[in-house]
């Protein structure tokens, strides 16, 4: 077991003899070294989107090489050890993240969702505010998800068609208790309801609030897949929610949800 002394004339050798320089190379050790540690524990607990993974493991990549130019052990020697596991690791825990993207990459295809007018863009964004405020008011739950630039045809394709103008009457209908697309989702192409009953993989994210029941982690879940902005009303609650891009919006009002539908939405 190392004593006090031994442990002295390590720092001693370590810092070249109690330099200003060898104080700093240790101060830099001992901060990469905790950053790794902190990076490594938030990226296994929160599940970040894999792209921002691989900026990630990009800047840990120049981290190790600024380690390796200025030789900082304690860094190397933790870099190092947990190199083998890490592959593996990331491999369990988004086995799935990376088979979506790679899905997203290789058989993506995008689609035309631009309003031919603001006038069209005010009136659809009027019916889909109405018809929430309409739902949220009566706790009626409802999923509404509206293709931006990625298409949604491979979920369209499994539900139930409907290829329709978009109406508050018939937006209504299809969310009423006891029907047979209640519990799906709808999903809105510009001015048309293309499908309902339609389902998404639910997130497996660990962060989301345990409060949150399927509908949410579904809207999540096609967030996480896609661009597409998917609006939530709690059958509980009767709360208004928004996803984007992996990100939940919780207990929107109305006028929120009318700027953030104007601002998403694209007109010519």
């Amino acid at each position: 077991m190392m004593n006090w002394t031994d442990f002295l004339k390590l720092i001693e050798d370590y810092t070249y003899n109690y330099s200003f320089w060898g104080f700093v190379r240790l101060g830099a050790d001992l901060a990469l070294t905790i950053g790794l540690l902190i990076f490594l524990y938030k990226v296994f607990n929160m599940k970040a989107h894999v792209f921002r993974l691989l900026i990630g493991a990009t800047v840990i990549l120049l981290i190790f090489f600024i380690g390796l130019f200025f030789q900082l052990e304690l860094f190397l020697k933790l870099f190092r050890y947990i190199l083998f596991w890490i592959f593996g690791l990331f491999i369990i825990v988004y086995g799935q993240d990376i088979k979506y993207t790679l899905d997203g990459l290789f058989s993506a295809t995008k689609i035309n969702t631009v309003y031919s007018s603001k006038q069209e863009k005010k009136e659809i964004i009027g019916i889909l505010c109405s018809t929430v405020d309409f739902l949220s008011q009566r706790k009626i739950g409802a999923l509404i998800t509206i293709e931006r630039e990625d298409s949604l045809n491979s979920y369209i394709e499994k539900a139930i068609e409907i290829k329709a103008t978009i109406t508050q009457e018939l937006l209504t209908t299809i969310f009423t208790p006891g029907t047979a697309c209640h519990d799906g989702a709808v999903i809105i192409r510009r001015n048309r309801i293309m499908c309902a009953g339609a389902y998404f993989p639910s997130t497996d994210r660990y962060n989301v609030p345990k409060f949150l029941g399927t509908r949410h982690r579904a809207a999540i879940g096609i967030s996480e897949r896609s661009d597409a902005l998917t609006v939530v009303v709690s059958e509980e609650t009767g709360n208004i929610s928004v996803t984007l891009d992996g990100v939940i919006n919780l207990q929107l009002t109305i006028d929120r949800l009318e700027e953030m539908l104007d601002r998403y939405l694209v007109s010519k």
